[in-house]
């Protein structure tokens, strides 16, 4: 049987863990949006995507679709892309409805809620062994719902990153051509 600080030494590591994971979801999310945010206004404003949309009226209807096509394929990814990065770093409230009143000793959120340091030292003090375990429990449960969350929008993030790339490769491709 596992005793009490080897609980605490258990759930001190997994909380370490989840939020190094946090942090690691937040940067990779801000060089998904650094990378898409440069392809994007690469892309659009290159001289020969502008040229082409200028004389798209020359060219045929075929031409002309597959053009609007791809270029509006290219900003509705741009946009639904920079959306999934920015949701990233958008906080959510917690899932467990109890967590958003009570006092605790180890979320921001919750020690807040005191009125001054000395009331959160005297918390902490009064503290029993079984209630830390439970506070670190659901101090983690709370972290693994926030990064399961992040993790969902850096992943779309991600892919609709390449799609864009693609999109943007084959704009710039287009435009060549139909030059």
């Amino acid at each position: 049987m596992i005793n009490e600080n080897d609980k605490i030494g258990l759930l001190t590591k997994v909380f370490d863990n989840l939020q190094a994971l946090i942090s690691n979801a937040d940067n990779k999310a801000n060089i998904a949006l650094s990378i898409q945010t440069f392809i994007t206004t690469t892309v659009l404003g290159a001289a020969i995507i502008v040229d082409t949309l200028n004389k798209i009226a020359e060219y045929s209807c075929f031409i002309k679709l597959s053009y609007y096509f791809l270029f509006t394929s290219f900003l509705i990814s741009s946009v639904i892309g920079l959306t999934l990065c920015i949701n990233v770093f958008k906080p959510r409230p917690p899932q467990e409805g109890k967590e958003i009143k009570r006092k605790g000793i180890t979320y921001f959120g919750h020690i807040k809620k005191f009125n001054n340091s000395n009331e959160y030292l005297d918390e902490i003090n009064d503290t029993k062994l079984t209630d830390l375990i439970k506070e670190f429990a659901s101090q983690n449960f709370s972290l693994a719902l926030i990064l399961n969350h992040k993790m969902k929008f850096v992943k779309y993030s991600v892919t609709l990153l390449f799609i864009n790339i693609l999109l943007g490769i084959a704009l710039l491709i287009f435009s060549l051509i139909t030059k």
